[in-house]
This record gives structure tokens, C-alpha cells and sequence, in this order.
């Protein structure tokens, strides 16, 4: 082949390849054997290092061959990484980054990226938080406990004693088992009936109950003020006169069908006259049936006299009360039967005074069943 050509191709003998030197031979490697102490007088001589071999000679370069190699072919220039400085939101992430990161760490918030070391210490977190609060939570009710067993001087509290039953106020006085309807058979048919007694003043006295037919209250608004049971019979007369009012009733007197006030939670009102010979007058009419009247006066330092007759005539029945200093409060029942057409007298009147000036009898209530 001819030089020019051997230029064409890029070849060029002995001159633009370099010869590549031959590796030096490696000396055998001794085998393994004890190791000794480099003093041991017993250790073998160490094997010589074999010469070393000539290094072949370097070629023959011709003289006229850097004159004659051809010149570099250009190449293109390498692409050269961008070198623009970087920008502040890289800055900044570049330095937020890792303290945001130590700052999760802090707090207990896994990592993006959790390590092992990150995630154990977290759980310690926890598990200290959990125990500090069941602690916390302990040391509350043992607080509130011991607040709720001790009185303010330090002493045990003493568990209250069941409150005892208050026994129920006595019922007023319950109408006899012979009360009929207005419109009704006679209960007892027969001929004329009276019959007076005494009872004890209860401390409450209800009128709706007592007058299931009629009842009638004086005082409460005035000396001359009525209240009367709303629909009832109008079976209850009064002849009237000049009256005083009083508040010193022994019965707290009530009612829930009256009129004008329909309802009273207890009153101990009530009107009086003054003087000896002055008296109260009133009447029940009579219808055939047996009839029960239920009469609540008094009397100021005063005797006085209760006289009950049939309009029919007979004997009357009476009830006298001896001259006394003090108000005393009475309640009489009366028993009758008087035909159609006749009626039941009742007169309460002062018989002697003691000499003070509002000293008489007096007048609460009346009631028919």
C-alpha cells in the first residue's frame, strides 16, 4: 500500500500510533506459609527479585513526521452546563429546608422521609404525653375527691339525714255521707229533723269541699263584701245589718268555685258586731231533704248564745258560751229536714261584754251539703 494512501485512511505506520509497551512479567507469588517474627532466626532466606526485563526500545519516529501529520480536524464544542446565577425562591428553599425539617423534628411531626431514629424518638413523644395527662387527670379527681369529703374547717363531711315526712295538714272536715243532689229523692224521707253539735276549729277550713250545695264567706273586702259559692243553690239567706271587719280567724278558710273571687288559698277574715244583745240572723231552705249546716262564729270577750228552729215550729235547740276575756272561735253542725217551702233559723247573738270597745260576736262562714 502506498504512503499517500496509508495518509488517506488515517494510518500512519510507526509514526501516529504509538508502540504500546509490553506488561512486565509477574514473579510467582511464594505459597502461603507460617508467619514468623521478622527476627526468627529459624524463617528461610527470602527468595531474590528476579531482573527485570529490558524495556523494549521506543520507535523510530521520523523527523519529517510532525511535519507531515495532518492537522486536527474541528470538532464541535461540547455542550457547557448553565452557569445563570440561581434564583431567590431557590435560595430560600435551599435554606428553609432544613430547618423546617428540624423544626417537624421538634415538634413530633414525622419527617418527609421519617429515619428510624426520627420515628423512635416520636413514639417517646408520645408515650411521655399520654402518661403526662393520665397523671394530670389522676391528680384532678384525687383533687375533687377529697374537696367532696371534707367540710371548709378540714373536718369529714357528715352524710344528711334523710329529710323526715312532714305529716300532712288534718282535711277539713268531710261532709256527712247524706248529701244529695238538689234535684234528687229525699235520702231520708221523715218527718221534721233538727239536731245541733259542737266541733273543734280545724286550722284550715275548705268551703268547696264542706258546701257541695251552697256556701257563703263574709269579709275578706270590705264589712259589707260577700263571696258565695258560683253555682250554687242560693239556698243561704241573710238578713243583714251593720257589720264590722275583721282578720283574726282561728281557720285559714279557702276555696276554688267562688264568686267574685273564684279562687282563695286561705283567708281569716271575717265581720263582727259591737255590744251586748247585738246579733247575726240567717236561714237555709228547706226541700224535703236532709239537709247539713256547718255554722263558723266567734266571740270578742263576749258570752253569747246560738239558737237554731225550724220556721215550721218545735222546740228550739240551743247552745250557750260563758262570758270570757279573749276571742274564741267556734263551729257548729246543724241537722235538719224541713218539707218544701220552710226554713232553718239561725241566730247568733252577744249576750254580755266584757267592756271593751270592740267586744261582741262575730261571723266567718257558712256551708250546706
Amino acid at each position: 500500500m502506498a504512503e499517500d494512501e496509508l495518509t488517506q485512511t488515517g494510518i500512519r505506520v510507526g509514526g501516529w500510533l504509538p508502540a504500546v509497551p509490553a506488561e512486565p512479567a509477574r514473579a510467582a507469588e511464594p505459597p502461603p506459609g507460617p508467619r514468623r517474627l521478622p527476627d526468627d532466626p529459624d524463617a528461610p532466606p527470602a527468595p531474590e527479585a528476579p531482573p527485570a526485563a529490558d524495556a523494549p526500545p521506543a520507535p523510530d519516529v521520523p523527523a519529517h513526521a510532525d511535519a507531515a501529520a495532518p492537522p486536527a480536524a474541528s470538532r464541535p464544542a461540547a455542550p457547557v452546563r448553565h452557569s445563570a446565577p440561581e434564583g431567590v425562591t431557590a435560595r430560600l428553599a435551599g435554606l428553609v429546608g432544613p430547618a423546617a425539617a428540624r423544626v417537624r423534628t421538634a415538634v413530633g411531626v414525622a419527617p418527609d422521609r421519617p429515619t428510624r431514629v426520627g420515628v423512635a424518638r416520636a413514639r417517646r413523644r408520645r408515650r411521655r404525653m399520654i402518661l403526662a395527662g393520665a397523671a394530670l387527670t389522676a391528680v384532678v379527681l384525687a383533687l375533687v375527691y377529697a374537696g367532696q369529703g371534707a367540710e371548709p374547717d378540714g373536718r369529714p363531711a357528715v352524710p344528711a339525714a334523710a329529710p323526715t315526712p312532714t305529716p300532712p295538714a288534718p282535711a277539713p272536715t268531710a261532709a256527712p255521707p247524706t248529701v244529695v243532689p238538689v234535684t234528687g229523692n229525699p235520702a231520708l224521707p221523715g218527718g221534721p229533723l233538727l239536731n245541733l253539735d259542737q266541733e273543734p276549729v280545724p286550722p284550715s277550713v275548705s268551703l268547696t269541699v264542706l258546701g257541695t250545695r251552697d256556701w257563703r264567706h263574709w269579709g275578706g273586702a270590705g264589712a259589707a263584701s260577700v263571696e258565695r259559692k258560683q253555682r250554687g243553690t242560693g239556698e243561704i239567706g241573710d238578713l243583714g245589718g251593720d257589720r264590722l271587719e275583721h282578720n283574726a280567724a282561728a281557720s285559714a278558710l279557702t276555696w276554688t268555685d267562688g264568686t267574685p273571687t273564684a279562687r282563695q288559698d286561705g283567708t281569716r277574715s271575717g265581720v263582727f258586731q259591737r255590744g251586748a244583745g247585738k246579733s247575726f240572723a240567717l236561714s237555709v231552705a228547706g226541700s224535703g231533704d236532709l239537709r247539713t249546716v256547718r255554722l263558723f262564729v266567734g266571740a270578742f270577750s263576749a258570752g253569747a248564745r246560738l239558737e237554731v228552729r225550724l220556721s215550721g215550729g218545735g222546740d228550739p235547740a240551743v247552745r250557750e258560751v260563758a262570758l270570757a276575756a279573749g276571742d274564741r272561735f267556734l263551729q257548729y253542725v246543724v241537722h235538719f229536714r224541713a218539707p218544701l217551702g220552710q226554713r232553718l233559723l239561725l241566730t247568733w247573738r252577744a249576750l254580755t261584754v266584757v267592756g271593751a270597745e270592740n267586744d261582741g260576736v262575730t261571723l266567718e262562714a257558712v256551708t250546706v251539703s
